[in-house]
């Protein structure tokens, strides 16, 4: 359900330009990448035009067309999982990573219980599209970024949809 939700919320590219906030998230991600637990899956421009080539042959659904449509322009998916890691480097990089999050707009935060979601973002033009999602599951030990730019219009309709 997080990754469909991470889909809906990308869309057209911003360009490979990235506001600070995001750079140093990134750089973050890339410092804690060796170390013993902390998983890193990272998919290109390339990567990411083979898998919406694979998924549009078999999109039939209007939903899944648009969510595919909204995903054209996404520059890089990168997903972290750092649950097998010790105790020190779990505390650090969170603690790190909510410090980085303090120069980011939380666009959205669930919690149910003792789990939670933050959704992370740059809002630009007024809000009319937002840039560099990061979702953070922090009970999970999970953090995804999809960096690309959408319009909030977009974001509405497939939640629409999904509502249907």
């Amino acid at each position: 359900m997080v990754l469909l939700v991470a889909a809906a919320v990308v869309g057209a590219s911003a360009g490979e330009k990235r506001n600070l906030a995001t750079n140093a998230v990134l750089q973050l991600v890339m410092d804690y990448r060796g170390k013993p637990g902390f998983e890193t899956i990272s998919v290109g421009k390339m990567g990411l035009g083979l898998v919406r080539m694979v998924l549009s042959a078999e999109a039939d659904d209007p939903e899944e067309k648009a969510v595919l449509d909204m995903i054209k322009g996404v520059n890089k998916f990168v997903v972290v999982n750092y649950e097998d890691a010790s105790q020190t480097v779990k505390a650090a990089f969170a603690a790190k990573l909510n410090g980085l999050f303090g120069n980011t707009e939380k666009i959205i935060e669930v919690k149910d219980g003792e789990d939670e979601v933050n959704i992370y973002g740059t809002s630009v033009n007024g809000g009319e599209s937002i840039d560099d999602i990061m979702i953070y599951i922090p009970s999970d030990c999970t953090l995804i970024c999809v960096l690309g730019s959408i319009s909030a219009d977009r974001i509405a309709d497939i939640i629409e949809m999904s509502n249907e």
